[in-house]
Parts: structure tokens; sequence; C-alpha cells
């Protein structure tokens, strides 16, 4: 893809993986007892979070709403949302798992002179922490997370990212087909889908142009 000028990346389940123990990490961090039924609630908070803002921009009040919706028990321990989501900010180095791959590849992709810009639909406080922390943040050039804004799978998400006319210079680089690569798809881009050790199987009607199951075969594409 000698055009590309720009790839766009995903953080979470790309530059790093969720540990399977999240949840009971978070669980006693806040002293909750009831560890089976917080992690069901916990899922079901994540679970919900892009279908909540699919046709929606992001806030913080609204988050703060989806959790009092989904993790009724941190009312039974007085805490409140923005303690759950400190809780969670807290143990990210914990729960998990830095894919070096990904610092390999984004500096061979800036030694090549292509642009990184990084599009989260997570918060841009965590992601920007992380991002430093692992050393990715220094090839970075811009950063765009869900922090008053739109989701991937929004249409409109792409505002201020993709240039009209120029939309053969980006790819976008993630590992979820109704996120990442159904912003390729909406915004007429090109698209790596990074299937982990192939691990999934593409159920959705969205094809990205190249499947990789390891980040150092995009060198092969870029």
């Amino acid at each position: 893809m000698k055009d590309v000028r720009t790839v766009i990346w995903d953080c979470d389940g790309l530059v790093w993986f969720h540990t399977k123990d999240e949840p009971d990490v978070v669980a006693r961090a806040l002293g909750i007892k009831e560890v089976v039924e917080f992690i069901y609630e916990y899922y079901d908070f994540f679970n919900n979070f892009i279908g909540h803002f699919k046709d929606k921009k992001v806030t913080e009040s609204e988050i703060y709403k989806l959790i009092e919706e989904k993790i009724p028990i941190l009312y039974f321990y007085q805490y409140t949302p923005q303690q759950f989501l400190k809780a969670v900010d807290r143990v990210k180095f914990l729960t998990n798992d830095f894919n070096e791959d990904s610092l390999t590849l984004i500096k061979y992709l800036s030694a090549k002179g292509i642009k990184n810009i990084v599009k989260s639909d997570w918060l841009r406080d965590v992601q920007e922490d992380m991002l430093k922390v692992y050393g990715i943040m220094d090839y970075i050039e811009e950063l765009h997370c869900c922090d008053n804004s739109h989701l991937k799978c929004n249409p409109l998400s792409a505002e201020r990212i993709i240039k009209k006319g120029r939309e053969e210079q980006y790819v976008i680089l993630g590992d979820s087909l109704t996120s990442d690569i159904a912003f390729a798809e909406h915004t007429g881009i090109k698209s790596i889908w990074f299937n982990h050790n192939g691990e999934k199987e593409n159920n959705t009607p969205y094809k990205p142009t190249f499947e990789v199951f390891s980040l150092l075969e995009v060198m092969e594409i870029l």
C-alpha cells in the first residue's frame, strides 16, 4: 500500500491485552465481597458501552449513568461511578499485558515517515497515560479518544481525522471488526484486522482489507 501516509491505531486488544483477572482485581481494590455478582455487572457495563453510545457522543455524565444502571452493586458499597473509574484506572497496569510488537511496529512505521495517530473508544487520560508508560506515545502524532466525541462505529467519528479526498492515504489497524473495521468501511479507507493468533472468526458483515495474526506481519504490508 504505497499510498498510505497515516496509520490509525486502536489501543485495547492491539497495544495491550486485558487479562482475565481484571474484574477480580478491581473488586479486591474496592473491597467488594460479592465477586461473582460484581464480575457479571462489570462485563455488563463494558459490553454495553459501545451499544449505549453508538448513536450519540460520549460524555462523562452519560458514562456515570450507564455505570449506575449496569453496576448497581456499587450503590450498596456506597461507591460513586467516579470512584469506580478511578479504581479501574489505578489497577490498569496490573490487568494489562503489553504487546511489545506494537512498539517494534510503530518504530518501523515512524522510520519510514508514516504518520501514526490513535483513535480510541475509551477515555483520553487513561489511554494517554498507558501509551506514555509503554513508550508508544513518543511516536503518536495525534490522540483522538471518546471524550465528548463519537465512537468509531459512528460515521461522525471520522471528523478531524480523515481528510476528504485523501482516503487512500489512510489505513486503520485494530482488533475489532464492529469498531475498527466498521470505521474503515464508513470512511472509505483501508483496514488491517489484527486477529491475534487467529483466535477469532469473522461472523460480521465487515470485510477488512488485510488480516494479520501478528503485528509484525504489518511490516510486510506497509
